[in-house]
């Protein structure tokens, strides 16, 4: 399981047009491009296939998880810089966590068109859908597991959805027991990204929807285990005051000297 993301460990001199020409050619959801600053902070920009976005959970934990492979965090913790500020990192057993502001959240106008969009029966639309904010903005869907698998988004009609609010993607989760608080699927045609089986910016955005009158909450996310072709993903997510905690492991594919 799991979600690939490429990382380029010394980014400087490239031109954000080299960077998006790279990221196309590597192919994954994400491709995260790090520069170190003076400071000791690592700046890191993250391009899909097609466009920049502002931040990327899972390509952050791949890019923490290799340069403390590499030796290069000065202890278990950095700091990230994105075009959205920096954000704190710690390296806990293995695993790359991160920090996220708790989100914003406003209802979806006009919920009924993730019917016809999903594919989904209009019975399976739990609750409100909402739009989530916290630097990065998905749309959060509730639904059954039995929708959640059986989904055949039109990515022509979530592309317009996305457009018109401004969101990378959706974000439609069903609440399950057991081991995991929620089973995901998450759909960012917009940013060129189908599907893809784990999206930490979003599963934090949930994290803190989930607890908004909360200040602490645990969840254990599955991501990817019900997409046509499962890939599953674990996402820990601690909802602490003023802020989220997501974080998960990586493993190095394959490595690339150019």
């Amino acid at each position: 399981g799991g979600n690939p993301a490429g990382v380029v460990v010394d980014a400087r001199g490239l031109s954000a047009r080299e960077r998006q020409r790279v990221a196309a050619a590597v192919g994954a959801p994400e491709t995260a491009f790090v520069e170190r600053e003076p400071d000791g902070a690592f700046a890191v920009a993250f391009y899909t296939p097609t466009k920049q976005v502002p931040d990327c959970g899972h390509a952050t934990v791949a890019t923490f998880a290799v340069l403390s492979a590499r030796g290069e965090l000065r202890g278990s913790s950095a700091v990230k810089r994105t075009i959205i500020g920096d954000r704190a990192i710690a390296v806990e057993d293995g695993r790359v966590f991160m920090d996220q502001p708790r989100p914003a959240v406003l209802p979806l106008h006009r919920p009924d068109r993730l019917v016809t969009a999903l594919a989904i029966p209009p019975d399976a639309i739990l609750g409100t859908p909402v739009v989530a904010d916290h630097g990065v903005r998905f749309v959060l869907i509730e639904t059954t597991t039995v929708a959640l698998a059986g989904a055949m988004p039109r990515l022509s009609d979530l592309e317009a959805i996305s457009a018109e609010v401004d969101a990378i993607g959706f974000y439609v989760f069903a609440r399950t027991r057991g081991v995991y608080d929620a089973t995901i699927r998450m759909f960012a045609p917009r940013y060129g990204i189908p599907e893809e089986p784990a999206t930490g910016m979003a599963a934090g955005l949930l994290a803190g929807t989930l607890a908004l009158d909360r200040d602490h909450a645990a969840f254990t996310f599955l991501q990817g285990a019900l997409s046509p072709i499962p890939s599953p993903s674990e996402i820990v997510a601690r909802v602490e005051p003023g802020r989220v905690v997501v974080g998960g492991a990586a493993a190095t594919l394959h490595t690339l000297d150019l």
